[in-house]
């Protein structure tokens, strides 16, 4: 089984950022979540805040499209991630899919266990 999800949920700044979207309506949830992404691709450089919470934004989009998560007691903890289960919107996936396929490229043959399947249920 993964654990790309155990990884990217586990970063304090994830945490944070999980818990700011707990308390947003669907329309916001979703914006947030794709903004992070954004930022991600354009602003931020690998390892910055920015950068990890992109990362944690299209984990979820990944999750929300089809990919397997361990992580049961973050999802508990954080309804959001099996909210829309089946129904990511396709703009979130596109720059979800970018921001985790270019860490898969970035990281190479280092790159965590299960990222490239998050990678494939965001293509």
């Amino acid at each position: 089984m993964s654990t790309w999800d155990d990884t990217v949920f586990a970063d304090e700044n994830n945490v944070d950022f999980l818990v700011e979207c707990d308390e947003l309506d669907e329309r916001d949830l979703v914006r947030a979540l794709q903004d992070a992404c954004t930022v991600a691709l354009n602003h931020a450089t690998p390892g910055d805040a920015d950068h990890t919470t992109g990362l944690c934004a299209a984990t979820v989009a990944a999750i929300w499209a089809g990919a397997p998560f361990t992580s049961a007691e973050v999802a508990d903890d954080h309804p959001l991630i099996r909210s829309h289960i089946g129904a990511c919107p396709d703009s979130f996936q596109e720059v979800a899919l970018q921001v985790l396929d270019g860490h898969l490229d970035a990281t190479g043959e280092d790159a965590p266990d299960g990222l490239e399947t998050y990678v494939e249920a965001l293509s």
